[in-house]
């Protein structure tokens, strides 16, 4: 106790520094943005990628990325933080990309 007393006086220091990951109570997230079918075509357009070759990066099928960009159906869940990693950040994405 003698040690954590002179640690919070600034007298002593720890032995070791322990890194508490992020908790709930001391962090949050925000919610990915809402895609709809013409802002996905402009990112598609952004990495200029085709539809099915953007579907493999994102690791969904072409159908869906079709379905989205024809506003038949809409992304939700972990495929609208794909969606916002793939603007923010073409490079990650384009890492899953090769030419052959």
């Amino acid at each position: 106790m003698q040690e954590v007393v002179a640690i919070e006086r600034g007298t002593a220091t720890p032995a070791r520094v322990i890194k508490v990951p992020l908790t709930a109570r001391k962090a949050t997230a925000a919610p990915a943005p809402d895609f709809d079918a013409a802002h996905i075509r402009q990112v598609r357009a952004k990495l200029k990628l085709s539809q099915p070759v953007f579907a493999k990066a994102l690791n969904v099928s072409s159908g869906t990325v079709r379905a989205w960009e024809q506003g038949a159906t809409t992304p939700s869940g972990p495929a609208l933080r794909l969606l916002e990693i793939a603007e923010r950040e073409p490079r990650v994405v384009l890492g899953a990309v090769h030419a052959r």
